[in-house]
C-alpha cells in the first residue's frame, strides 16, 4: 500500500458542561469540544520517540487489523499538544483520534468520523479498560455531545444538531488547578462507596443533576445567560455534596460566584487539592482572569486561558 507524506491531523480537548459522576448512574451528560488542540504528524522515515513506541505499536495493530495488512510502511511520528495532561480535558481521547486519522491518511485510506471513532475506541479500551466513549465522541465529532449510559454495555452518544449560543461562547475561561492526586477511577469508586452507605444521598444527587442537565440543553441553545449561571452554580453545589470538589477549588469557585459569575469542575474532580480544570463563566472574562492571577500570587500558581467551546472535532490539518 502506497503511503502519503507529512500528514498532520488534529483533535480538540473536551469538557463536561454538566453530568459528571451522575452519568455513571445512568443519567445524561452534556459534553463539548474545546479549542485546545493536539496534533499528530506522520511523515516518511523511521523516527519514533522512545516514549511513543508503545502507543505506536497499539495504533499500528488496530489499523493493521482494520485494513487486513501484514505490515505498515515505516514512518516518523511527532505529537504536539496544547492540551494539559491530567486536567480532565480528554488528552488521551485526542491522541487516539488524531493518531488513527493521521495513520489512515498516511496510508491513503479514506476515513469518516464514524470510522475514527470506532478505531479510536479500541485504543481507549486499552488505555482505560471500560471507557464511556463520551470523551472520544466529543473530540471526534466536535460541537456538543449528549451522552447517556443506558445499561452497563449500552451507551447513547448523540452529536447535537446545534451549538452553544453565540451569546455565551465568548465568556468562558478555563483555570487549571493542576492534576488531582486521585485518579478518575479512585473518585468514581469513592462515590460508589458513598452509594453503598448512603444510597439516598447519591440518588438525590443523580436525579437533581439529571434535571439540571435537561434544563441546560435548552438554555445553551437559547443563550439565556441568567439561567446558565444558575444551572452551573447549582450543578457545582450538587457535585460538592458528594465530596469530589476540594476545599481549595471551592474557594476559587466561591470568589467567581461572589463576582457575579459561575464555575464548576468539569471532570471527576479531586478530594484533596487539585481538581483539574475549572470551567468558569463571567460577563467580563477579565474578572475571572484577575481571580486566577490573585491566587497565583499566593499558593496555587494557577494558569488560565480563554476557551472557545463547541469547536470542530478531528480534522486534517495538512497533507
Amino acid at each position: 500500500m502506497k503511503s502519503g507524506r507529512n500528514i498532520t491531523v488534529s483533535a480538540p480537548a473536551k469538557i463536561h458542561l454538566l453530568g459528571e459522576h451522575s452519568s455513571v448512574y445512568g443519567k445524561p451528560a452534556i459534553l463539548t469540544s474545546v479549542d485546545l488542540r493536539l496534533k499528530v504528524t506522520i511523515s516518511q522515515g523511521r523516527t519514533i520517540p522512545e516514549e511513543l513506541k508503545k502507543l505506536q505499536k497499539l495504533i499500528d495493530r488496530i489499523v493493521k487489523t482494520e485494513l487486513k495488512l501484514k505490515k505498515i510502511p515505516l514512518y516518523s511520528l511527532e505529537i504536539s499538544s496544547d492540551i494539559p495532561i491530567g486536567a480532565g480535558l480528554g488528552s488521551s481521547a485526542a491522541v487516539s483520534a488524531a493518531y488513527v486519522g493521521a495513520l489512515l491518511t498516511y496510508l491513503r485510506v479514506t476515513w469518516s468520523l464514524e470510522r475514527i471513532y470506532r478505531l479510536g475506541f479500541k485504543a481507549e479500551e486499552v488505555f482505560h479498560g471500560n471507557p464511556s466513549g463520551g470523551d472520544l465522541a466529543t473530540v471526534v465529532f466536535g460541537g456538543l455531545i449528549w451522552f447517556r449510559r443506558e445499561t452497563p454495555t449500552l451507551k447513547l452518544i448523540q452529536p447535537l444538531s446545534f451549538n452553544i449560543s453565540s451569546k455565551l461562547t465568548k465568556r468562558f475561561v478555563l483555570i487549571n488547578t493542576g492534576t488531582p492526586k486521585e485518579s478518575t477511577r479512585d473518585l468514581v469508586a469513592m462515590v460508589k462507596e458513598l452509594y453503598t452507605k448512603k444510597p439516598k444521598k447519591v440518588e438525590n444527587f443523580s436525579n437533581y443533576q439529571e434535571k439540571l442537565v435537561k434544563e441546560l440543553l435548552t438554555v445553551i441553545k437559547e443563550g439565556n445567560e441568567k439561567e446558565f449561571i444558575r444551572i452551573i452554580r447549582e450543578g457545582e453545589r450538587n457535585l460538592e455534596s458528594i465530596g469530589v470538589v476540594s476545599k481549595s477549588s471551592k474557594e476559587i469557585i466561591m470568589k467567581i460566584e461572589e463576582a457575579g459569575g459561575a464555575a464548576k469542575i468539569c471532570g471527576a474532580g479531586g478530594k484533596a487539592e487539585a481538581t483539574g480544570v475549572l470551567l468558569c463563566y463571567h460577563k467580563q472574562k477579565k474578572v475571572v482572569e484577575n481571580i486566577a492571577k490573585a491566587y497565583s500570587k499566593n499558593r496555587y500558581n494557577l494558569p488560565y486561558f480563554s476557551a472557545k467551546l463547541g469547536v470542530e472535532g478531528v480534522k486534517l490539518e495538512k497533507i
